[in-house]
C-alpha cells in the first residue's frame, strides 16, 4: 500500500513538473513571438519615401497586427504587456499616417532627410568617423528622396509649402557653409563628406525651384486638421481616452481665464500702469543684442543647476555631464524653432552631453523682423526656457538612456511625456522657491510673469488648433492669438501655428500632461506614505522613457 502511494505522489510530482516545463515553454514560446514582431516593427524601413516603400510597409505593419491577434495578452508579463500595447499604438499609428491620411503628400519639410548629417554641428569638438560615415549615406540618398517628393507631393496647405522652401534654404547652409568648416581629423573622410554634400546640394536647390514654381501653386489645402484625425494620436498613440478634443478645450479655456486674471495681478506688482501689454514690453527691451544672447543662457543654466545640486537638491537627481550649457542650434532647426530646443549628445566615457540650443536670428529676415524678433531673447523669456530645455528636456532624456533598455521602448516615442515633464518642472521649480531664491524681488516679479506668458503660450496651442479644426479659427487669427494673449512677436507666432498645424499630433502636451503628472504624484504618495519624497517621485518618474502616461502608472505601481 506505502508502495502505491509513494508510486502515485511520485506520477503525480512528475505530472506538475511536465505541466510546469510545458507551460514555460509556451510562455517562452509567446515571448519570442511578441520579441519577433517587436523586432519586425523595428526594421521596418522608408529608406527613399517611393509609393512602393509606403506600401510595402502599410502591408507590412499589417502582417504584424494579423500576427500580435494570436498572442494571449493575459499570459504576458506585466513588461510584456505594456510593450505589447506599445507595439500596437505604434503599428496602428504607422499605417495611419501612411494609408489612412498619407502624410507623405502633404508634408513637404519631411523629405529633408539631413538629421544625421546635421547632429554634426550640434556638439563641440572632432566628429566621429561613424557619424562622418551615416552622414555620407543620408547625403548620397537625399537626391532620389527628394525626386520622389515631386512624385508624392499632391496638395498641401500653402503655409506647409512655404516652410519646405525656407528649409531649403537652411539645407543649403548647413551643406555649402558648415560641412566645408566640419572639425574632421581624417582628410580622405572630410573630402567624401563635402562630395556628398555638393551632389546633396544640387538636388536641394532643383527641389527649392520645383517648390517655389511648382508645389506653391498648387498648394490649396486647409492648414487644419478635422477633431477625430487629432482624436487619433489622443486615443491610439498616447493612451488618453479620457482627453478627447472637446474636453482638452474644455479645459484650456478655463485655465486661460485663471492664467489671466494671474497675469494682470502681477502687472499690478510690477509697472504702475498695470497695463499687461505694457509690462510684456518693458520686459522684451530689455533683450539683449544677439552676442549677449548665449552668454545669458549659459548663465541662467549654471544658476539653475546649480540651485537643483544644492538648495533644490530635494528635487530630482541632475546626471553627471561631460560638458552642457548653450549653443546655437543647428541649419536644420533654425525655421522648426522659433526660440531654442534642447539636444543630448553622445555618451563618453560613460557621462552624458546636454545643451539647450538657441535660434540665431534667420538671416531672411529684413531688419525690422530680426528687431522684433530679438526682443524675444529677453531675459526672462530666456531663462524660463533655458531650464525648461535644458534641465527638463536634457535631464529626461539623459534618465531615459540610462534606464530604457527594452528594444519596444527605445523605439516608441511619446511627445506627451517629455513635453509635460518640461512644463511641470517649470512651475515645481517656482513652487520650490526657485525665483524667490535667486533674483530680487521685480525680477522675480518678472520671471514669474514669463512663466506664466510660457503657460498661456502652452494654453494656445490646445485652443487654437482645435478651434482650428472645429472651424471656429482662421490661420490667421491663430497668429493674432499669440500675439494678443501672450505679447509673442509676429514673427515668432507665425512659425509657432505653422509647426502646429504640419501635423495632426494633439496639442495639449503640456497642459494635459501637467494634470497626469500631478494625478500620478497624488497616487505615488497616498501608496508610499511615510516613504515618500518629491525627489524620489520625480526620478522615478524620469526611469520609464517616453511612454504613454497609462503605461507609465501600470509600471510605476505593478498593476
Amino acid at each position: 500500500m506505502r508502495i502505491f502511494y509513494l508510486s502515485k505522489i511520485v506520477f503525480l510530482f512528475f505530472l506538475n513538473f511536465v505541466f510546469l516545463v510545458q507551460a514555460k515553454a509556451q510562455e517562452d514560446a509567446i515571448e519570442n513571438s511578441l520579441t519577433a514582431l517587436i523586432d519586425s516593427a523595428s526594421e521596418i524601413r522608408v529608406t527613399t519615401k517611393n509609393k512602393k516603400e509606403y506600401s510595402e510597409a502599410v502591408r507590412q505593419y499589417k502582417d504584424i497586427l494579423s500576427s500580435a491577434r494570436s498572442i494571449q495578452y493575459e499570459t504576458l508579463s506585466l513588461n510584456d504587456q505594456v510593450d505589447y500595447d506599445l507595439l500596437i499604438s505604434h503599428v496602428k499609428t504607422k499605417i495611419f499616417e501612411y494609408e489612412t491620411i498619407k502624410l507623405y503628400t502633404l508634408h513637404p519639410i519631411s523629405y529633408f532627410v539631413l538629421g544625421r548629417t546635421n547632429s554634426l554641428f550640434t556638439r563641440p569638438g572632432a566628429i566621429a568617423d561613424r557619424g562622418i560615415r551615416e552622414a555620407i549615406k543620408e547625403l548620397d540618398r537625399l537626391p532620389e528622396i527628394l525626386s520622389n517628393a515631386k512624385e508624392n507631393l499632391s496638395n498641401p496647405a500653402r503655409v506647409w509649402t512655404q516652410n519646405a522652401i525656407y528649409e531649403a534654404y537652411y539645407a543649403g547652409v548647413l551643406l555649402n557653409d558648415s560641412i566645408p568648416m566640419a572639425r574632421i581629423d581624417d582628410p580622405k573622410l572630410k573630402r567624401e563628406l563635402i562630395q556628398a554634400a555638393k551632389k546633396a546640394s544640387r538636388s536641394v536647390k532643383s527641389f527649392e525651384n520645383w517648390l517655389e514654381k511648382d508645389l506653391l501653386k498648387r498648394s490649396n489645402r486647409s492648414p487644419r486638421w478635422k477633431p477625430e484625425e487629432i482624436e487619433f494620436y489622443q486615443f491610439t498613440h498616447e493612451h488618453l481616452d479620457e482627453f478627447g478634443v472637446d474636453k482638452m478645450l474644455e479645459i484650456a479655456l478655463k485655465d486661460e481665464i485663471g492664467t489671466r486674471k494671474k497675469m494682470e495681478s502681477l502687472a499690478k506688482l510690477i509697472h504702475p500702469s498695470g497695463d499687461l501689454k505694457t509690462v510684456w514690453e518693458k520686459m522684451k527691451d530689455e533683450a539683449p543684442p544677439w552676442d549677449g544672447v548665449l552668454p545669458m543662457a549659459q548663465s541662467f543654466v549654471d544658476i539653475a543647476s546649480n540651485w537643483l545640486k544644492n538648495e533644490g537638491d530635494h528635487i530630482v537627481t541632475i546626471p553627471t555631464y561631460v560638458d552642457y550649457g548653450a549653443k546655437i542650434t543647428a541649419p536644420m532647426g533654425r525655421r522648426a524653432l522659433s526660440f531654442g530646443g534642447a539636444t543630448i549628445g553622445p555618451t563618453v566615457a560613460g557621462r552624458q552631453s546636454g545643451y539647450y540650443i538657441l535660434t540665431p536670428l534667420e538671416d531672411r529676415l529684413s531688419k525690422k523682423e530680426k528687431a522684433s524678433r530679438i526682443r524675444s531673447y529677453n531675459p526672462y523669456w530666456t531663462n524660463v526656457i533655458s531650464y525648461h530645455e535644458w534641465l527638463g528636456h536634457n535631464v529626461q532624456k539623459a534618465s531615459a538612456n540610462e534606464n530604457v533598455t527594452r528594444k519596444m521602448r527605445q523605439l516608441f516615442r511619446s511627445a506627451y511625456f517629455s513635453q509635460s515633464w518640461s512644463f511641470y518642472l517649470e512651475k515645481l521649480l517656482e513652487d520650490e522657491g526657485f525665483f524667490k531664491d535667486r533674483f530680487d524681488y521685480q525680477s522675480s516679479l518678472k520671471h514669474q510673469m514669463a512663466r506664466l506668458q510660457m503657460r498661456m503660450w502652452r494654453i494656445q496651442r490646445i485652443i487654437t488648433k482645435l478651434k482650428m479644426a472645429k472651424g471656429e479659427m482662421s490661420f490667421d487669427q491663430a497668429v493674432q492669438a499669440y500675439i494678443d494673449k501672450i505679447g509673442m512677436e509676429p514673427t515668432n507666432a507665425f512659425i509657432e501655428v505653422q509647426r502646429d498645424s504640419q501635423t495632426p499630433s494633439p496639442p495639449g502636451r503640456e497642459i494635459i500632461g501637467e494634470i497626469v503628472i500631478l494625478q500620478l504624484r497624488e497616487e505615488y504618495e497616498r501608496r508610499l506614505g511615510n516613504h515618500y519624497s518629491l525627489k524620489r517621485f520625480n526620478d522615478n518618474l524620469l526611469t520609464y522613457g517616453d511612454l504613454p502616461f497609462k503605461q507609465i502608472r501600470r509600471l510605476m505601481f505593478n498593476d
